[in-house]
């Protein structure tokens, strides 16, 4: 793939120049921080919200709070992943940026993976930073949790976020309205997940990794190799549906 290295450069220049990589980066720092900290003190928040209430909540425990945050950080993270790829090819295509860029010597496999290689990176990035604050936060406030086991699930969630820009950016290629390219990725990320609870179909949509991750945080010996498999597949199957929309697309 000719090119690779000098675009990786310029969509890693774009995003700090645009303040997306900060972006994702606090975003989910603050979530990292806040889950742990929001089921350890709740009981005090609730006593202080108001002296008639009385809710008899049982001490949160490791497990909790982690799961909890996987929850939410993957809920979050579809979001922005939606937001930051949809314009990733539309936009370049509609201000001509795309036609300036492959009219040098760099191939169009380049110009998609570069994309891909780029947001990944920063959604994998923030990743880490997050869940190494939730950690460290949790063990602090609630006690021990399975250090290899929350390994794993951020693992099995850095693939569900390389699915979910992957989705993203197919649609990015076929669609020059961004809203659109957003709009139907998050209806088939959404779809995806919902289709998980369907007896054997839902085994392999790529929204099982995330139970399977959360599983692993509660000792459950239950696994997903089929969803992972799938999920590599989809990954595959859209940047090349994005490669040949690219190819015979005019810009």
């Amino acid at each position: 793939m000719s090119g690779l290295g000098a675009l990786i450069k310029k969509e890693f220049k774009e995003q700090i120049k645009t303040y997306r990589l900060l972006i994702i980066a606090v975003v989910f720092l603050v979530f990292g921080l806040a889950t742990p900290l929001m089921l350890k003190y709740l009981p005090q928040i609730i006593k202080l919200a108001g002296e008639n209430i009385v809710i008899d909540i049982p001490p949160a425990s490791a497990v909790q709070a982690l799961t909890e945050y996987a929850d939410t950080i993957i809920q979050v993270g579809v979001l922005l992943v939606v937001l930051t790829a949809m314009g990733a090819i539309s936009g370049e295509v509609y201000k001509g940026t795309a036609a300036m860029v492959l009219s040098k010597p760099v191939s169009r496999a380049s110009f998609i993976f570069a994309k891909l290689f780029a947001l990944s990176t920063s959604f994998i990035a923030a990743l880490i930073l997050a869940s190494a604050a939730c950690y460290g936060y949790t063990v602090i406030l609630l006690g021990e949790a399975n250090f290899s086991a929350f390994m794993a699930l951020n693992g099995l969630l850095i693939l569900f976020f390389m699915v979910a820009i992957s989705v993203t950016l197919l649609f990015s290629s076929v669609f020059r309205s961004h809203l659109a390219a957003g709009g139907l990725a998050l209806v088939v990320l959404i779809g995806q997940a919902v289709m998980v609870n369907i007896p054997r179909l839902g085994d392999y949509m790529p929204a099982g990794l995330v139970s399977w991750g959360i599983g692993l945080l509660s000792g459950e010996e239950a696994s997903a190799w089929g969803a992972l498999r799938i999920s590599l597949a989809v990954i595959v199957a859209c940047l090349y549906l994005t490669w040949l929309r690219m190819r015979n697309k005019e810009l």
